[in-house]
């Protein structure tokens, strides 16, 4: 394992991705939004930060403010008893 990029030495380091410490710098450039730009900067790619994955027409884009955002009734919770050394815990 590398000692850390604090002393200089590794700055320049390339590491391979089917090692455990790419693999986990490679999970860490995922969770970093900062960190995936630089990588597709410096891979030549273009970098976005909206992914979507489904319809972006002009006419999606355009009544995106109508949609009504509504949440689902809540439905009454599950009574449970509990019994405790032969005992009911609603019980006294």
């Amino acid at each position: 394992m590398s000692k850390g990029w604090a002393d200089g030495k590794n700055q320049s380091k390339i590491v391979n991705p089917k090692t455990a410490d790419g693999k986990r710098m490679e999970n860490m450039v995922n969770k970093l939004p900062a960190l995936k730009k630089l990588r597709a900067t410096s891979r030549g790619d273009s970098y976005s930060e909206i992914t979507t994955a489904g319809d972006i027409s002009e006419e999606y884009k355009n009544n995106y403010d109508k949609i009504v955002w509504t949440k689902p009734e809540e439905k009454e919770k599950p009574k449970f008893r509990t019994k405790v050394n032969g005992k009911y815990t609603d019980e006294d």
